[in-house]
């Protein structure tokens, strides 16, 4: 398998800044919608945004003041992204994932996989002006070790060594881990925490947004707590609501701002203007 030479980018932005962060916002969905989106208008007060790579959004087009953070699935292989063609019939492809089919989950112990990742999606990511990275879909790396502790023995020591690399090579790159179970490996190696579905979710069986049940909302915020007694790093919520659902959107804002956190509230899919 080929690789790129990685290079080391070397963004204006302290992390430091993400502590003074209020407002922001994430669209990694794809919507014919987001063709005619005025960029610069949507992010005029926004202090840190989210977008998938997507070459249909310059960063050119964002205020020069706005932390700009590029979307990198770490635990899943993505389809659309410009790896797949030379990844989709790798061994290191385990499974789907049933929420989101067309995404295969993939075994992080794979040092082919590790390469694709570090020197060619994120290389190619941080060339194009982001300042760091938001890393998502950790979790897959406990849940893999979880539910089959012989055949991935070791998957999150090596999460953790994938993300020292990352850190190593690219120094001055803001990194912002999303998940739950894996921000506690990911915590000495990050700037900052994101976490999905801590106050209102998009619930896969029922079909419709909800406020999370106290069980749920605990076990989010133990694994915050968690992360947050190795580095007490920022947090920063991604609330689930539908179009026009102001009561959910203003209770789980609500929330999420009660406990210290920075809240966003979007759409399952996350690819609606802000």
């Amino acid at each position: 398998m080929a690789t790129v030479a990685c290079t080391q980018a070397r963004p204006p932005v302290d992390a430091a800044a993400l502590a003074r962060v209020e407002r922001w916002w994430i669209v990694i969905g794809s919507s014919p919608m987001l063709d005619s989106i005025d960029w610069r208008h949507y992010a005029r007060d926004a202090q840190m945004v989210v977008l998938s790579g997507d070459p249909r959004i310059s960063v050119d087009d964002l205020p020069q003041s706005t932390i700009r953070l590029a979307y990198v699935s770490v635990g899943e292989a993505d389809p659309r992204r410009p790896y797949w063609s030379e990844v989709r019939d790798q061994p290191f492809l385990v499974e789907p994932n049933p929420e989101w089919p067309d995404n295969r989950r993939v075994d992080i112990r794979d040092s082919r996989w590790q390469e694709v990742l570090m020197c060619e999606e994120v290389a190619r990511l941080m060339q194009r002006g982001f300042d760091g990275l938001m890393l998502d879909t950790v979790d897959t790396v406990p849940y893999l070790e979880t539910k089959d502790p012989a055949r991935f023995a070791g998957s999150r020591q090596a999460l953790r060594d994938w993300l020292q690399r990352l850190r190593k090579a690219f120094p001055r790159a803001v990194l912002v881990a999303n998940g739950s179970d894996a921000l506690v490996d990911a915590a000495p190696y990050v700037d900052a925490f994101v976490v999905e579905g801590v106050f209102s979710i998009y619930d896969v069986r029922q079909r419709t947004y909800r406020r999370t049940t106290d069980a749920e909302r605990d076990w989010k915020l133990g694994a915050i707590a968690r992360a947050r007694a190795v580095a007490p790093r920022p947090v920063f919520t991604i609330e689930y609501a539908d179009v026009g659902d102001v009561e959910l959107s203003q209770w789980a804002s609500q929330e999420s701002l009660r406990h210290g956190f920075r809240p966003y509230v979007g759409v399952r899919a996350l690819n609606t203007a802000p």
